[in-house]
C-alpha cells in the first residue's frame, strides 16, 4: 500500500514560524531538531497511527543513529517501560543522534534505523546494486531545508522586518559602519564590514537597537566561553538519577553537528529542569537559541536549549571589570554564580587566549 501524505501545515506551526520567530529574536535555531521532533517523529507517527487504526506500527527511517533494540522493534511490541536508548551510528563522521536528541521515547519505540550500524561507503556500495542506485546522483542535502539554493541573507529579510543598525566595537563602543539587518549575523561569523580589510567577528546581536557588536579578529577571547545555562532539558531514556536527586553529573556535550564531544559538568539549576552546564574547556561561538546535546559514551542522553551564556574568555580574565550587563538575560544571576563557582566557572585563560587588553588590536 502506498500513502502520501501532507505535513505542510504541522510544518509551517512547528518548524518554519517558530525558526523565523527565532531569528527575530536575534537567536540562532536548528530548525532540524524542530523537524524531527515534531514532524518526522511525531505528526508522521501520528498518522500512521490513524492509517493503521494502532500503534502495531514501525518507522524506518535513513538518520545515521541506532537504539539499544536494534531490529528487535521489527519483531516485537515495545513498550515504554522497556529501557530504549539512542545510541550514536557506527559511522561517527555521519552520526545525527545530534537532531534527534529531542525525540520522544515512545517515538523511539517505532523506529528502525537501518543504516546505523553502517557506514556511509557500505550504504552507498549497498544503494549501487540495487533499484535506487539513482540516489547516488543526488547531492547531499547541507543547510537549512527550506532556504535550498538561496542565500540565507536574501531568505530571510522576506520574513524578517528590516531594522538597519550600526557594526559597534564592543570593547570601545566605536560604530564601524552599517548593516540592513541584525538577523543576517550568526554569532562567531566574519562581518565584513565595508572597507575594512582587517577581520571582525560578530559577538552579539541586540535585537531593540538593531546594533551587531563586533570584536577585531576570529579568535578574540570574548568569542569564548565555557558556561551556559540552558532551558528545561528533554531526556530521552528520562531523567538521569543525579538531576533527580538535585546532584551534578558528569558527560559531554556538543552544540554543533560534527564537532568535537568536549567534557562537561551538568548541575540542575532549577525545579523546572534548566540546567547549569561548566565545560572543561571554552568553546567558540557558543549561541543562545542552539542545542546543548549532551553523551554518555555512545549514548545520546538528551539536551537543552541553551537560553544564556556565562562569562567570556576575556571577561575571566579580566574579573576585576565582569560585565554582564552588555547582553546577559540576568547579569545579577552570573554574579552570584561566579561567586559560588568561582574558578571552576570562570577560570585564568589558557596561555593561547590571553589577550592583551593594552593592545592595538582593538576596533
Amino acid at each position: 500500500m502506498y500513502v502520501k501524505v501532507n505535513l505542510v501545515k504541522e510544518y509551517w506551526s512547528n518548524v518554519f514560524m517558530p525558526t523565523i520567530e527565532e531569528y527575530e529574536n536575534g537567536n540562532t535555531p536548528n530548525p532540524d531538531v524542530l523537524c524531527n521532533r515534531h514532524i518526522k517523529f511525531d505528526s508522521l507517527h501520528k498518522k500512521c497511527h490513524r492509517l493503521f487504526g494502532d500503534d502495531n506500527f514501525i518507522v524506518a527511517t535513513g538518520h545515521y543513529a541506532q537504539t539499544t533494540f536494534g531490529e528487535r522493534v521489527l519483531k516485537e511490541n515495545m513498550q515504554l517501560e522497556f529501557e530504549q536508548q539512542l545510541l550514536m551510528s557506527v559511522d561517527k563522521n555521519k552520526d545525527q543522534t545530534f537532531f534527534l536528541h529531542e525525540v520522544a521515547l515512545k517515538a523511539l519505540l517505532h523506529t528502525y534505523f537501518p543504516v546505523g550500524h553502517l557506514h556511509k561507503t557500505e550504504v552507498k556500495e549497498i544503494a549501487a546494486s540495487s533499484e535506487v542506485d539513482f540516489t547516488l546522483e543526488r547531492k547531499e542535502s547541507m543547510g537549512i531545508c527550506f532556504i535550498g539554493k538561496r542565500n540565507f541573507s536574501d531568505f530571510i529579510q522576506d520574513y524578517v522586518p528590516p531594522k538597519k543598525g550600526s557594526f559597534v566595537c564592543y570593547e570601545t563602543g566605536r560604530i564601524m559602519g552599517e548593516h540592513s539587518g541584525y538577523y543576517k549575523y550568526t554569532i562567531g561569523q566574519r562581518t565584513g564590514i565595508g572597507g575594512l580589510s582587517d577581520a571582525y567577528a560578530v559577538l552579539h546581536r541586540d535585537v531593540v537597537s538593531g546594533n551587531v557588536y563586533v570584536v577585531h579578529g576570529m579568535d578574540h577571547p570574548a568569542l569564548y566561553c565555557q558556561s551556559f545555562i540552558t532551558n528545561p532539558a528533554r531526556w530521552i531514556s528520562g531523567v538521569p538519577d543525579s538531576i533527580k536527586n538535585g546532584e551534578s553529573f558528569k558527560c559531554k556535550f556538543r552544540f554543533l553537528h560534527r564537532e568535537p564531544l568536549v567534557e562537561c559538568e551538568v548541575i540542575p539549576f532549577q525545579d523546572d529542569g534548566r540546567l547549569l552546564v561548566i565545560l572543561q574547556e571554552p568553546q567558540r561561538a557558543i549561541t543562545v537559541g542552539q542545542n546543548a546535546v549532551f553523551y554518555s559514551g555512545d549514548q545520546c542522553l538528551g539536551g537543552g536549549r541553551i537560553d544564556d551564556l556565562g562569562p567570556s574568555t576575556l571577561e575571566c580574565q579580566e574579573r576585576g571589570q565582569l560585565n554582564f550587563t552588555t547582553f546577559r538575560k540576568n547579569p545579577d544571576r552570573w554574579r552570584r554564580l561566579v561567586n559560588n563557582y568561582g574558578e571552576k566557572l570562570c577560570p585564568f585563560p589558557k596561555s593561547g587566549l590571553v589577550y592583551n587588553s593594552q593592545a592595538t588590536n582593538k576596533c
